[in-house]
Order: structure tokens, then sequence, then C-alpha cells
């Protein structure tokens, strides 16, 4: 029996470093390139419900639009009036169905109108600005504005068509907001998922300000963040910079790793800690503490511990990832266990180096040590972070215990999912995923006849549909060979994936998003093995060749579709015939 030594670090030479910040620079720029203003209204007029806000514009004008800029909540009629005096009829425009936040909302009029009455249906309502324009264009101000001084003060921030650059946008609403919220001590309106999220996307509202920007800074900083782990992940698993590099490429370049980290929404930050976890479990269990200080193999343990806490803390599908970091330690515990036995059985020989007397002495108290550690850094100090995340979190119930508040809150999270029987127009089943069969459409506006602007959230055709084959060869290799790099992202890819089959509720594309990361690590997998299969120099410098091509059409594909990832304005016509590969699934603009 062979005896498995430590494999320490990873090295960076002088040319990893000047790729990777190649990398990190270019992606930077596209990512925080129109990723939002950063400026939106911030005075606000707020009321109960009941409340009316009564607005005089002084004489019948032709009124074209009326734009509210909405705060964190508010439910309310829009109503108005053309007549000279205030007891005549009103007619009701708009009643609001959905609690949008943050983000303006344009009611179209076109008529003769001289009072504008807004009337709130909910227990509290904020505005925080509006702008009432006639037919020319022309802002009308009323004629009682002091009244409302807070609603006519920021109007040059409404803009000549409304768009994601200037409020939220799909679950923005939920989380941006929630986020506004810890930071003010109110109410917390998203309690749907723990808070650790919420909490990272409030520190960027706190630099930047309440605004697109700084609500989205954060998430897309993470998806920068997420470059460099990658490449020491693959850095680590292959050990060759051609192939950590397309690696890295192949997940920067990725359609739903921009998407998802310019979206103030929690799946970002579950992911990142994901990379994280599997990261230092690798560096784990590269390590034995035969060769090595028990010391230095607790300390990527502990700090995969502390990342796996950071996740669930995030989204309880960090729970996923731990219970796959927990087959990975127990398969190598295991091993450790095999070595003892082995070494019990030969006591007088050495392996390798290794003593086997030194594996005898060790062993019994090396894994009671190693348990008792994990029980602090998996169990003890994740939970302690899962509670210190609910700080900020505020329920319904007034003047509610911290404790008693955090425990309601797991209740109600978990009947939520578990009893969700709603639908939605982009839903998707688990197996349709890798396959791309339905993009999430997250924004879309008609600019004109022939340009609009469109968000979709879906995978890199040259990423997605590769890795369907490299997994299914790396799980050959992990059955028939027992191959331990396959195994190990094979568990990991596993761990993220097969929990959605049984889910029974509805369920997004964006679910795959944390099984991304294992999907380029699978394909650099096999693209070493086809390297390592080449027998001449002249076939290996072919190999590198085929995968700088390879990384490069995933380079294009995402300039090719970066329109409709990004929100930039688009010619439908373009996107008609050259972007919407599925004809009946894939709707990338309206």
């Amino acid at each position: 029996m062979k005896l498995k030594r430590s494999k320490h670090g990873v090295h960076l030479s002088k040319k990893d470093l000047i790729i990777l910040l190649v990398i990190m620079i270019l992606y930077s720029a596209v990512a925080f390139y129109r990723l939002g203003y950063c400026y939106a209204p911030e005075t606000s007029w707020t009321g109960s419900e009941g409340q009316n806000i009564f607005l005089d514009l002084g004489s019948t004008t032709d009124i074209s639009t009326i734009d509210f800029y909405i705060g964190n909540y508010a439910y309310y009629d829009l109503s108005v009036s053309g007549k000279d005096t205030v007891s005549d009829a009103w007619t009701t425009l708009y009643t609001s169905e959905v609690s949008e936040a943050f983000s303006w909302h344009r009611t179209t009029i076109n008529d003769a109108k001289r009072y504008i009455m807004v009337t709130f249906t909910s227990p509290q309502g904020s505005l925080l600005e509006a702008v009432i324009k006639d037919t020319d264009g022309n802002i009308v101000v009323p004629v009682n504005s002091d009244e409302y001084r807070n609603l006519f003060d920021e109007q040059d921030m409404c803009q000549e068509t409304i768009t994601f650059m200037s409020g939220t946008y799909f679950d923005e609403i939920y989380h941006a907001r929630t986020a506004y919220e810890y930071l003010h001590g109110i109410t917390s309106y998203e309690n749907t998922h723990p808070p650790l999220g919420k909490i990272i996307i409030a520190s960027g509202i706190m630099i930047f300000g309440m605004n697109p920007f700084g609500w989205r800074f954060m998430g897309t900083l993470f998806g920068v963040l997420m470059i460099p782990v990658i490449y020491l992940f693959a850095k680590k698993l292959f050990e060759k910079t051609w192939l950590s590099s397309v690696v890295c490429i192949l997940f920067t370049f990725d359609f739903m790793h921009f998407a998802q980290t310019r979206i103030a929404t929690i799946d970002v930050y579950i992911t990142f800690f994901i990379i994280l976890m599997y990261y230092f479990m690798y560096e784990y269990v590269s390590l034995s503490f035969y060769d090595t200080s028990l010391k230095r193999t607790l300390l990527p343990l502990g700090v995969c511990g502390i990342t796996m806490g950071l996740g669930c803390a995030s989204k309880w599908t960090g729970c996923y990832a731990g219970a796959g970091l927990g087959i990975i330690f127990l398969i190598h515990m295991f091993n450790r266990f095999k070595e003892y036995r082995y070494a019990i059985k030969h006591p007088d020989d050495s392996t390798d180096g290794i003593e086997h007397k030194h594996i005898i002495q060790v062993f019994p108290k090396y894994t009671i040590l190693t348990v008792l550690f994990c029980t602090l850094f998996f169990i003890i100090i994740p939970v302690g972070i899962y509670v210190l995340s609910y700080i900020p979190f505020r329920s319904y119930i007034a003047n509610e215990p911290f404790l008693l508040r955090m425990i309601h809150n797991q209740t109600n999270m978990f009947n939520y999912h578990s009893g969700l029987k709603a639908t939605h127009p982009y839903s998707s089943h688990w197996y349709q995923w890798p396959t791309m069969v339905r993009p999430i459409l997250f924004y879309s506006i008609s600019i004109s006849d022939k340009i609009g602007e469109g968000i979709s959230s879906f995978g890199n055709p040259a990423v997605w549909w590769v890795g369907i084959p490299a997994a299914s060869y790396a799980l050959y290799k992990m059955i028939a060979d027992n191959d331990k790099k396959a195994g190990f992202l094979m568990i990991g890819y596993g761990a993220q994936f097969i929990p959605w089959m049984l889910v029974p509720r509805y369920t997004f594309i964006y679910h795959y998003f944390p099984s991304t990361p294992f999907v380029v690590l699978i394909i650099g997998y096999c693209l070493n093995s086809f390297y390592s299969m080449a027998s001449t120099d002249a076939g290996r410098k072919k190999v590198i060749c085929g995968c700088i091509a390879y990384a490069s059409i995933a380079v294009l594909l995402f300039i090719m579709f970066y329109p409709v990832l990004s929100g930039l304005p688009v010619n439908k016509e373009y996107v008609a015939l050259c972007l919407r590969w599925f004809k009946h699934s894939w709707t990338l603009v309206v």
C-alpha cells in the first residue's frame, strides 16, 4: 500500500500573477460599466394607511405622465380630477398590486387634469420624489408643492426612459430593500433567507448610498474576487499555468457569473463562500498529519468551517455544500485509517519516508483532536456566525427578543420554502438547467420598435454544454479508476445539484449558479486528462493550442451575448436572428 504524502501550498509565478491581474482588470472594467447610477432620490415623504397626498396644479393642465420614486414600502392608489373644484369625482388611474421599492413608477395620463391625489393603502408608505410632466415634456410643479417639499427637490434624477440603471429590478426589490431596512433598524420585509447576504449588500449602501450602484457594488466586487480563487483552485488541482488560465477565463466569462454578480441578490455570496470552502477543504485533504504537523493541517480545515458558516448565514443552500464537505472529510479520514491499519500490520517498516511506528502512535490522538476541532469549527462557530447575522434583523412582532425573532424566522423560512405553490413564467426544472432550455429574464423594456434592453441569466454555451460530457467523464473516472480529483469535484458538484432534484417548489436556472465553479473545474480536469494522454511534445502543444482556442470561443460568445446580459440597448433583430437560439424558450428582450 502506498501512503499519501502531503502536498503543500500553491506556488504562483510572476507569469501567473500577470495573467490573473490582466483577467481581473479586464473583467472589472466590463462588470462595473453601466452597473447603475450613483445617485437616487434621498429625501422622502412618509405616510400611513388612509393618508393622502393632495396636489393642486393651479389650473387644468394637459398632463402626460406622473412619476413616483418609491421608497422601501408603498402601496397606494393614484387618482386624478380635471374639474375646478376638489369635491368633484375622482378617477383612479393606478392601484399598486406589487410592492415595488426604490424604483421609479410611471403612470401615463395624456389628459387634462388639475388635481392629483395619492392615497396610501398600506400601514406605512414612503415616496421619495414626484415628477409631473405635461404633454410637451415640461416638468409641472404643483402650486402647493411647499407642503410636500421632499417630493419635489430631486426632480432632475428622473430619466426620460426609466431603466434598471435608476432603480431596482427583479428580486432587488426584496434584497436591496431589506439591506436598507437593516441599516435603519426597520422591520425586515424580506425574511425568507438568512441575513448575511443582505448585510453585505448593506455595506455597499453604506459606502455609496442608497442608489443602484451602491446596492449592486458588493455583489460585483465579490464576482471579481471569485476570479483569483478559481485561478488558485485550478492551479492547486492541475499545477499548470496555461490550464489555470483557461479555467479562470471560462469561469470569468460565463454568462451567469456576470449576470448574477451585477444584481443585488444573495446568490453571489453563497457561491463565493462555496468556492472558498471547497478550496480550503481541498487544501486540507492534500495534507496528511503523518508527515505534517497537526496544527498545519487544521489551519485550512478551520478556514473551511468558517467559510461554511458564512455561506449558511447567506443562504440555506450552504448546508448542501456542508453535506458535500462532510462526505469528503469522512473519505479523507477513512484513508488515514486504512494507512493506520496497514502500519499496524507492518510496524517495523516505513513507506515514502514515513515510519509506520509514527503512524501507529499519532493516529488515535490526532483523529480525536481533529474531530474535536471539527466540532468547534463546523458546528459551534458556524452556529455562532449564523446567530450573530440576525443582529440587524427586525421582525413584525414589536420588541421581540433577539433569540426568539431568530428562532421564529427559521420556522417562517421553512414554511415558506416547503409550502410555496406559486408559479412564474421563467421558472424551470433542475434537468433543464445544464442545457439552458429556459433562461430567466430579469429585466426587459422596449426603447423603440427596433431597440430594446434586456438582462437574462443563463450559462455560456461553451461552458455549460461542454460541462455535460465533462461531468460524465469525471463520473466515469471516479467510479472506474477511483480518481481522487474526479471524486472531489463530482462530490462538490453533486452536493449543489442533486438536492434540487428533490425540491417540489418552482425553481429557477440561477439555482445552478453554485454548481458553475465545479463545472469549469471539471472541464479543467478533462482538459488535463487530454494533455496527459498526449505522448509527445507536439501532441501536448496541440492540446494547449486547442484549449486556448476553446477559451477564446467562450470569450467571443460572451462578447456576442453581452448586450442581453448587461442591459445594453440592442437591436431586436440582432437578438432574434443571432442570439435567440431556442425560439420558443429564450426570451432575451421584449
